[in-house]
C-alpha cells in the first residue's frame, strides 16, 4: 500500500501522542502528572451545557448552513465587535469544527502548490503540518529568548524579502511560548507588511482572553485597519470557555475569504455540530466576569509554576505573558547520563521524565525549539507543585557527560 506523498512531511501530533501515552500509563495504575495537552481543567459553564441539552430536546439534530447558524454568526460578530473594537458583521464570520479546522480552511483557500508559509519559531505543532497538507512549504523565522521569542520587524523584513511567502501565521498569545505581541510591536510589524502587499496574515488569537499582569491582547486588525482585508483572524470556544470537546472555532475575515473557506468546509465536514452551536450562542452571553475569573486562576497557577521552576538548578524560562504554557530551557540537561543511558536531546529527556519521573512534558523539538520543554499549567495548583517536584528529583539524578561536546542549539 502506498499512501499519498502529502503525508511525507506530516507527523502525528507529539502533543496528543504524549498526552495519550500519559493517559494510558494512568489507566495502568501509574500515577502520572501531565503537563501535556493545553486543555483547561474547568467544566464547561452549566448554562452552556443546558443550552445544548435544550437544543437536543427541541430536535436540533439536523444540518445547519455550512458556515454556521445565522444566529450564531451574528452573535459572534456582535461579541467580537464588543470585545476587540472591530466592526464585524455575520458575513465576516465562519464557524468550523474547532479553531484548528478554520486555520486549515484558511490555508486551503489561500495556498497553492509550492507557495511558502512563513511561521515564526517556536510554533504550534499543527501549523507546518497544515501548510504541507495544503501543498505549501513552511518557512521558519527563528526567534530567541533575547527577543522573548517574538519576531522582530527586521527579522520579518528579511524573511519576506528572501522567501516571498503567500501567508504569514502569527499567534498571540503564543502556544508554546506564552509570549504576546503587544501593540507597539504589532504596529512595527504592520509597517513592514505594508511594503509586501501580496502577503496574507493568519492571526491566531485563540488565547486572546488569557493574558497576565499589565499585558493586554490587542487585535492586529485594530492596530492596522488598512490591512484588514489581508487578515484572517482565527479564534474559538475551546480555551477561554472550557469547551475543548465541543469542537467549535470561528474565523473573522473579508467576506470573499469566508465564502472560499465555506466552499472548502462544505466538502469536508459541512457544518459544525448543530446543538454545539446552540451552546456557543449561550457562551457568548456569559458575563465577562466568567472569563476574568478563569484568567485569574491561570495567573495564580503561572506564579506557582514559575516559583517552583526557579528552584531547579540550570533551568530557566522567559515568563509567559499569556496563554497557559511555559517554554522551559533545559539545554544543560540535554547531554547527560543516568546509569548506562545517555540523554542527548529534549525528546529523550521528555521520555526519561515520563518513564522514570512519572511526569509528562512536551519536548520543544515538536515546536521547533530544541533544548526546551513545554509545560502546560492548565491544571490544579497541587498538580503543578507535585509535577515540578518530580521534575526536580528526576533531573537531580542526571550527570553531565564528561569529555563530550554538548549538542549545539540555535540561539
Amino acid at each position: 500500500m502506498k499512501l499519498s506523498n502529502r503525508l511525507n512531511n506530516v507527523k502525528p501530533s507529539m502533543t496528543l501522542a504524549i498526552t495519550s501515552r500519559a493517559a494510558s500509563m494512568k489507566a495502568e495504575g501509574i500515577d502520572i502528572v501531565s503537563f501535556g495537552a493545553g486543555e483547561p481543567d474547568f467544566d464547561t459553564p452549566p448554562s452552556v451545557v443546558d443550552a445544548a441539552k435544550c437544543a437536543l430536546d427541541k430536535g436540533m439534530t439536523r444540518y445547519t448552513p455550512v458556515p454556521g447558524m445565522p444566529v450564531l454568526r451574528a452573535a459572534i460578530a456582535d461579541w467580537y465587535t464588543r470585545e476587540f473594537g472591530i466592526d464585524t458583521t455575520s458575513d465576516h464570520v465562519i464557524v468550523g469544527v474547532g479553531g484548528k479546522q478554520v486555520i486549515y480552511n484558511a490555508l486551503m483557500a489561500l495556498v497553492d502548490v509550492g507557495d511558502r508559509v512563513l511561521i515564526p519559531a517556536p510554533y504550534w505543532v499543527s501549523y507546518p503540518a497544515m501548510a504541507y497538507l495544503a501543498g505549501g512549504e513552511p518557512v521558519y523565522v527563528r526567534t530567541t529568548e533575547k527577543t522573548s521569542f517574538l519576531m522582530t520587524p527586521q527579522a520579518l523584513e528579511e524573511a519576506l524579502e528572501e522567501n516571498h511567502p503567500k501567508v504569514l501565521i502569527l499567534n498571540s498569545p503564543s502556544n508554546p511560548t506564552g509570549q504576546v505581541y503587544e501593540e507597539s510591536l504589532l504596529r512595527d510589524l504592520a509597517e513592514v507588511l505594508r511594503r509586501h502587499p501580496n502577503v496574507m496574515i493568519i492571526w491566531d488569537n485563540i488565547y486572546a482572553h488569557i493574558t497576565y499582569g499589565d499585558v493586554k491582547h490587542v487585535d492586529f486588525a485594530k492596530v492596522a485597519p488598512d490591512l484588514a482585508e489581508r487578515i484572517i483572524t482565527t479564534c474559538g470556544f475551546s480555551k477561554s470557555f472550557a469547551m475543548t470537546g465541543w469542537r467549535l472555532g470561528f474565523a473573522i475575515a473579508d467576506p470573499r475569504i469566508i465564502k472560499a473557506m465555506s466552499s472548502i468546509q462544505g466538502h469536508s465536514t459541512s457544518n459544525a455540530t448543530s446543538f454545539a452551536q446552540a451552546g456557543a450562542i449561550e457562551a457568548l452571553k456569559l458575563d465577562h466576569s466568567y472569563l476574568e475569573n478563569n484568567r485569574q486562576r491561570f495567573e495564580k497557577r503561572r506564579g506557582i509554576l514559575i516559583d517552583a521552576l526557579a528552584k531547579i538548578p540550570d533551568v530557566s524560562l522567559v515568563e509567559p505573558k499569556g496563554a497557559f504554557y511555559a517554554l522551559v530551557n533545559v539545554k544543560k540537561y540535554c547531554h547527560t547520563i543516568i546509569d548506562d543511558r545517555i540523554i542527548t536531546n529534549d525528546l529523550e529527556l521528555a521520555e526519561y521524565l515520563l518513564v522514570d519521573g512519572h511526569v509528562a512534558c512536551i519536548p520543544g523539538c515538536a515546536f521547533g525549539a530544541e533544548g526546551y520543554l513545554r509545560l502546560s499549567f492548565a491544571m490544579s495548583e497541587e498538580a503543578i507543585a507535585e509535577g515540578v517536584r518530580r521534575i526536580a528529583v528526576a533531573l537531580s539524578k542526571l550527570k553531565r557527560v564528561e569529555g563530550v561536546e554538548p549538542h549545539v542549539f540555535w540561539d
